[in-house]
């Protein structure tokens, strides 16, 4: 009889210690879930579309730094241009501002000065590129700007801005569409997230050179140009497969934000 309480209290130690095991386990998954907060802003060269003859970086900052997103994706930066100022690289200033790295892609030469993306990222940037779309067209060339940074031990993202063409005609936008896919070919191992003003509306036909490789975070997707009453959904994210299986989207929404830029900004919550 005594061995048989000797053996019931062994396994009931060991029962009860690989309860306390899984709960840690439980509790462990909990600590470890992490979110990502990222934004996609038009940001108009920071010119309010009610006052266009100023230049309002604190307007852009105020925005951003309200939502405190991780990463930015910009669109419609100027740096050193005659009708922002000559002294003025908005993307710095922007990232200065906000205690963020940051990376301008240019896309043209604009009054004597660069026009262009720029991302802002509280990591580290690792890497950086851009690619010049649609060089070949004759119509203002359009970019698209990458960075690589590491948001967790051992776990990298690639980051990415665009701005496709705003004319009313698909082809422009299907060469710029095409070529952005080709270039991202050779980041196919990472998660990747691109925030842009597509300039095209969720239904657009020139989607199908994009979706067979990255989809759009948002299925109905919340109108974001022109301020302050937007009629179109034309900014959006788009992750890769990689991307998808990474990250859980727990929110995705537009900033309510109607004096600085004639594009609201859109924000979405990760997971991962």
């Amino acid at each position: 009889m005594k061995y048989l309480y000797v053996l019931f209290a062994l396994l009931c130690f060991a029962s009860c210690a690989n309860e306390r095991k899984n709960k840690g386990s439980e509790e462990e998954k909990e600590v470890i879930k992490n979110t990502l907060k990222v934004m996609s802003y038009n940001i108009h060269i920071a010119q309010p579309p009610s006052k266009p003859d100023i230049v309002d970086i604190d307007a852009i900052v105020r925005t951003i730094e309200k939502e405190d997103p991780d990463l930015v994706a910009l669109q419609e930066v100027d740096r050193f241009t005659e009708r922002s100022g000559k002294h003025l690289d908005q993307a710095k200033a922007i990232a200065d501002k906000l205690g963020m790295h940051f990376y301008f892609a240019k896309a043209t030469d604009r009054s004597n000065g660069a026009y262009g993306l720029a991302v802002l990222s509280k990591y580290a940037i690792i890497n950086s590129n851009k690619q010049i779309l649609g060089a070949t067209l004759e119509v203002e060339p359009r970019t698209i700007g990458v960075v690589e940074v590491e948001i967790a031990r051992g776990k990298k993202l690639l980051f990415a801005t665009t701005h496709l063409d705003h004319h009313e005609i698909d082809e422009y936008r299907a060469v710029h569409a095409r070529e952005m896919i080709a270039f991202l070919k050779d980041y196919a191992d990472f998660p990747i997230i691109i925030g842009g003003d597509f300039n095209m509306l969720p239904d657009n036909q020139v989607w199908q050179y994009i979706e067979p490789d990255f989809k759009r975070a948002c299925e109905t997707c919340p109108n974001t140009a022109p301020t302050p009453d937007p009629i179109r959904a034309i900014d959006h994210f788009l992750l890769n497969g990689i991307g998808l299986s990474t990250f859980d989207i727990v929110d995705f929404y537009t900033v309510n934000e109607t004096y600085a830029s004639d594009h609201l900004p859109i924000v979405m919550k990760l997971e991962y």
